[in-house]
């Protein structure tokens, strides 16, 4: 079993790339506690070539559960991989969460979820997620370092 965190989202769409861009705030901690870092992005079909069976997965995304923007959500990957027989909105089609489950891969962990304010053509991320980046960032450093010393 290897642990790897996975960002997800896109560079140029604003809210969309805050996965990204916590991972690369984190990533030399994580690799210090030997945790695998992937930048899938919107190639998920690279992030699915990067997960073997028996892996210990984080994967950080947007989300836009229509909540406070900044706010995460850490959903089991084994609940997510039950609950994917209604239609899923995303805008990196076909989901990550489909194709494990297509591929039938043995996978556990989270997928860490932050809440967007918008997502538009832009380098930049809104106000709300700047104002709240490092917390965000500290706040998802803190529950990897707690789940990996429960595994």
């Amino acid at each position: 079993m290897r642990t790897k965190c996975i960002a997800i989202g896109n560079r140029i769409m604003g809210d969309d790339s805050i996965g990204i861009k916590v991972l690369e705030k984190l990533a030399a901690e994580l690799e210090k506690e030997e945790i695998q870092v992937i930048f899938g992005e919107t190639d998920i079909d690279y992030a699915l070539s990067k997960i073997d069976n028996r892996d210990f997965l984080f994967i950080i995304d947007s989300t836009y559960f229509n909540i406070a923007p900044g706010t995460l959500t850490f959903t089991p990957i084994e609940k997510a991989m039950i609950g994917q027989h209604q239609p899923i909105y995303s805008q990196h089609q076909p989901s990550l969460i489909n194709l494990l489950k297509t591929y039938k891969k043995s996978v556990k962990g989270y997928i860490i979820g932050i809440e967007i304010e918008k997502i538009h053509f832009s380098l930049e991320l809104s106000e709300t997620l700047r104002k709240k980046f490092l917390s965000i960032c500290e706040e998802i450093h803190k529950f990897i370092y707690q789940t990996i010393r429960g595994i």
